[in-house]
């Protein structure tokens, strides 16, 4: 074993993603509406997500692809601009609320990297790389931490696309068999197997809390 890929939501995070959503969405027509007096339908955001999730070629990273598709939509603006002004503002940090360090998958990292092995934050790339750092703050990490990290400007697939995680594999040049994923969804996390990556689900850290590194990493 070289590499350990973790998630965000749901792993190093511990966060109701539905909640988090609705008030990721209201928040951020609250600051479109009192900065630029304008509305946004989160159906559209929705919708780009989806198509930098199932349009993807390689061809261009994912911040690049949702914005053409946001202003395909809308007329043309600055939505990079829009986007950046909004993570890097007080409504953003209103989200921190939502979200606890998952403290078990936390010191699993930390053992990890302190053993030698790469340490990779896994996390959906769907949010651009100020908003990742701010989210990797608010539950005591940051860049540093990691050896890698996905986040849109540096990523061209979306989970659960196989692509995604052979993207990483490349960027921190180690084979696919080994690495491992740890992740709590079978389907975006889980697809990391179809390339030969080894998936463990989150939960089984709390149940084997008392195993040693190594034991847990290669039963």
């Amino acid at each position: 074993m070289k590499a350990l890929m973790f998630d965000y939501d749901g792993t190093l995070a511990l966060v109701n993603e539905e909640r988090f959503a609705e008030e990721y969405f209201f928040l951020l027509n609250v600051f479109m509406v009192e900065r630029y007096k304008m509305a946004l339908d989160h159906f559209n955001i929705l919708d780009c997500i989806a198509h930098i999730t199932r349009c993807a070629d390689g061809a261009i990273n994912n911040y690049d692809r949702f914005l053409k598709c946001f202003s395909d939509r809308f007329s043309k603006f600055d939505w990079k601009g829009v986007f950046e002004s909004f993570y890097a503002s007080e409504e953003f940090d209103k989200l921190r609320k939502l979200v606890k360090p998952n403290n078990k998958v936390i010191e699993l990292l930390r053992r990890a990297k302190e053993s030698g092995l790469l340490v990779v934050l896994a996390t959906n790339p769907i949010f651009p790389r100020n908003a990742t750092e701010k989210r990797l703050r608010w539950i005591g990490l940051s860049l540093s931490d990691f050896n890698h990290a996905t986040f849109m400007e540096n990523s061209h697939f979306c989970k659960p696309d196989p692509r995604y995680f052979l993207e990483i594999c490349r960027t921190i040049s180690v084979e696919p068999k080994d690495c491992l994923m740890v992740g709590d969804d079978d389907l975006f996390d889980g697809a990391c197997t179809s390339v030969g990556i080894r998936y463990k689900p989150v939960e089984l850290i709390s149940k084997d809390g008392k195993k040693s590194l190594q034991e847990w990493l290669f039963e």
